[in-house]
């Protein structure tokens, strides 16, 4: 069983968790099961001391996309839960019992959501907020209620929450499911986790000072920065309209040409499979040799693959995140019903792709791996 994992979390000292899952059947909400099942087990958290809440639906019996049997949540009581208010009246109806405590902001597709405490187990199908500024609100709450760890369940495909503008630290799900086969879903969890990894600035203080600077001067402005390394005191050169990535990268370009010491630009919002190529091809038109910094918030704004970065680099343009994510563990789903695979077999795949430096590897189910 996870205990390693709840033992993780726990040394970790965080106040709220991520689970990212690459695809369905990574066994995320098993994860999350085990998770809070072991570190109340461990006796490393009080059920009042934990919260659950989710950006997609999970817990209900049969996905609604696969047909799938699925995993079902029965949060201990005292756990905290956030959940949509049909969803909480239907699991009353049956045998949960709840202390309703606040409404939350926001709306849902499925109604408002509830911030509720568990007074009687039973089988409940969170889907919390769906907006990253909701989730925070949410996490908020949950701390005024007295909970010390707080846990998202993310919906498919959904990095934000792994954000450190939303939680502190994140675990991520992978899976056979994840690919055709093993080697392809293991290089799909490759690419993840490096480009979660994108390595932090040293601009980081000028990378506020100048944000925070032009803000103030223009808050509808910029989403495009630079300033010379040689002289960061200086006001920033910006580009203040929103035409295009094609645009945008020849505005880049231009300044690596016309600047003669080393560039750092700092990127508002996301960076996009598109503008990233639109870079490199600019680009691999230029003599290599200038260097230059682009400073995204975070990498769940980076939205093209590691191998583009890794390219973009080799022609001198290194991508870099003000705010770094804490990644605790990788844990891992041999099971697909596409194709058979044993732990073993995803477990070599995995350890053939990955970095040297990455999470510890873990089957929910069976314990520690790699």
């Amino acid at each position: 069983m996870t205990v390693f994992l709840a033992h993780i979390v726990a040394q970790a000292h965080v106040q709220s968790l991520s689970l990212l899952g690459l695809a369905k059947n990574v066994g995320k909400t098993t994860t999350t099961n085990y998770l809070l099942e072991t570190l109340l087990g461990e006796k490393l958290y009080r059920a009042e001391e934990l919260a659950l809440t989710s950006l997609g639906l999970d817990g209900e019996a049969v996905d609604v996309l696969t047909a799938l049997p699925k995993p079902r949540y029965v949060p201990q009581a005292g756990l905290i839960i956030a959940t949509a208010a049909d969803l909480l009246r239907q699991a009353e109806s049956e045998e949960a019992q709840v202390e309703h405590l606040a409404h939350l902001p926001g709306r849902t597709a499925l109604g408002p959501v509830i911030l509720a405490r568990v007074l009687r187990p039973g089988r409940i199908i969170i889907a919390g907020p769906t907006l990253l500024r909701d989730v925070r609100g949410a996490l908020e709450r949950m701390r005024e209620h007295g909970t010390r760890l707080a846990i998202i369940d993310g919906a498919i495909n959904r990095l934000g929450a792994a954000s450190p503008e939303v939680t502190d630290a994140c675990i991520v799900c992978t899976g056979a499911s994840a690919g055709a086969n093993p080697q392809i879903a293991a290089r799909r969890t490759a690419d993840l986790l490096l480009r979660l990894a994108t390595p932090q600035t040293k601009w980081i203080d000028v990378y506020r000072s100048k944000l925070a600077s032009i803000n103030a001067q223009r808050p509808d402005a910029a989403r495009l920065l630079a300033f010379s390394v040689d002289s960061p005191t200086e006001a920033p050169d910006y580009f203040l309209s929103l035409p295009g990535p094609t645009v945008e990268a020849e505005w880049i370009v231009e300044r690596l040409q016309v600047l003669h010491q080393k560039t750092v630009f700092l990127l508002r919002g996301a960076f996009t499979e598109e503008f990233s190529r639109e870079l490199l091809a600019r680009l691999s038109q230029q003599r290599p040799g200038r260097q230059a910094e682009l400073v995204v918030g975070d990498a769940t704004k980076i939205f093209c693959r590691s191998t583009v970065l890794e390219r973009l680099a080799a022609r001198g343009l290194h991508v870099r995140v003000a705010h770094p994510i804490r990644m605790l563990a990788l844990t891992i789903n041999p099971y697909t019903p596409e194709y058979h695979c044993t732990a073993q077999q995803l477990l070599d795949a995995l350890l053939k792709e990955l970095p040297a430096e990455r999470p510890p590897i873990i089957d929910v189910v069976s314990g520690p791996v790699g």
